[in-house]
């Protein structure tokens, strides 16, 4: 086949924390060394938000949610500017179809420029029969063709392989078993006429299998309150909503200092699993593994990246030309530009007086309050695991961070009214409660 026209399998496994990926901490991930060693691995990628709707509409248009207008999992509509990875793709010739789950279904417009979108019950995993047959469809398709897929296995619910370890972290046996199933995959794909490209949307808060933790879970969250049906966490809530956050005061640095009790060695929530609420790395930086025809032996890269990368890396490993109206940048040409890394903490609910926005930028992460005092920032380079606010310490830093949020936040004004029906509200409430998201 032409060279200048090769396939593309874009792959997201859904929760996929970088450190987890890479082996860093539990099991050896032999996808990812395979990936590392035939192409380029970034570790370092930095997620565009820590929920899955506005990160796939991030790296699927290479733009932020001010521009493609998905801000969150209940504001889920892309905007009607905006261009997607598979627009670009079906009009250069190509079969473009994906396979998908969780809340990126039909009514958030990401199917735009599919030729199929097929969308796949959770109870439909790489142990399924299904995934049989994806690999055989895949092995016949017709040249050239673009895929992207996304894998569920890994969320909070988890999906374990036939062979996990009852003694390991139920979290890093579910991300082993779905790589060692993409390994499978990969076996019907000829990776001299194939570009091979593998991410998260955003990391995890994982359980993480000790009694410590569990024991933490239990007593912020679950424990009920007698003579009402409310819980521990309901409580702690309304404590907050009704005199805490009217009063300027704020418990994020609370719980997060909270974190230095861990037993275990990388970095975790102590009383929380999931993802959606802040955006520590933990929770925002994954993966990115690309390899295939013309993609450079790089090996393990380190440099901050941003998921917005994404769309016009793989374009330009296609041989198309990215647009000039994206925000990312080809990182796998040339000398990677450092560039402002935004991030949003959203959550479920849809409360907008409950984000968070952020910038990782220069070795700091700076991260504020929607409409709340929240103002955080870490010093990545001495503080990794982001367990210190030195806000007070470096105003000079916060002014200069607060700036480039405050831009960026800004742009959102700039967005159409993209009016959501209420069916489509109705359905994605719906598909939010099956998932275990509300």
């Amino acid at each position: 086949m032409d060279r200048d026209r090769p396939n593309v399998l874009f792959v997201c496994i859904d929760a996929l924390r970088s450190d987890f990926a890479f082996g860093d901490y539990g099991a050896e991930k032999p996808l990812f060394e395979f990936l590392e060693r035939e192409g380029t691995a970034f570790d370092t990628m930095v997620a565009a938000a820590s929920s899955t709707t506005p990160c796939v509409a991030s790296y699927m248009t290479g733009t932020y949610p001010p521009a493609h207008g998905v801000l969150s999992l209940r504001d889920f509509s892309l905007a009607d500017g905006a261009t997607t990875l598979a627009e670009r793709f079906d009009a250069a010739g190509y079969d473009t179809a994906a396979s998908v789950t969780g809340p990126i279904t039909s009514d958030t417009d990401l199917d735009r420029g599919f030729d199929r979108y097929d969308y796949r019950e959770r109870d439909t995993t790489v142990y399924t029969d299904w995934f049989d047959e994806y690999r055989r469809e895949l092995a016949d398709a017709d040249d050239p063709w673009f895929r992207y897929l996304h894998l569920w296995e890994a969320h909070i619910q988890r999906d374990l392989p036939p062979d996990a370890d009852d003694d390991a972290v139920d979290y890093d046996e579910s991300v082993r078993g779905v790589a060692e199933e993409l390994q499978r995959l990969l076996e019907v794909v000829d990776l001299t006429e194939t570009v091979v490209a593998v991410t998260g949307d955003h990391g995890e808060a994982i359980a993480d299998g000790t009694y410590r933790h569990r024991a933490s879970i239990i007593g912020f969250n679950q424990v009920p309150i007698p003579f009402t049906d409310k819980r521990v966490r309901n409580v702690r809530s309304d404590v907050y909503d009704q005199y805490l956050r009217p009063r300027g005061i704020e418990t994020e640095d609370l719980y997060n200092s909270l974190r230095t009790f861990s037993a275990v060695e990388f970095p975790n929530a102590f009383h929380r699993v999931g993802h959606g609420y802040h955006v520590y790395d933990f929770l925002t930086r994954v993966p990115f593994a690309v390899a295939g025809p013309g993609v450079p032996s790089a090996g393990r890269v380190g440099d901050q990246v941003r998921s917005v990368d994404i769309y016009p890396t793989l374009l330009s490993a296609a041989g198309l030309e990215p647009s000039d109206e994206v925000s990312g940048q080809d990182i796998l040409s040339g000398e990677i530009e450092h560039r402002p890394a935004h991030a949003r903490a959203v959550g479920a609910s849809g409360e907008r007086e409950r984000w968070l926005d952020a910038v990782r930028y220069d070795g700091w992460k700076y991260v504020q309050g929607r409409s709340r005092e929240l103002c955080q920032l870490f010093d990545l380079d001495s503080d990794p695991k982001e367990l210190e606010n030195v806000a007070d310490d470096h105003p000079e830093v916060v002014e200069r961070l607060r700036g480039i949020v405050e831009d960026h936040v800004a742009r959102e004004a700039e967005l159409g009214s993209d009016d959501i029906s209420e069916q489509a509200e109705q359905r994605m409430t719906s598909r939010l409660e099956e998932l275990g998201y509300l």
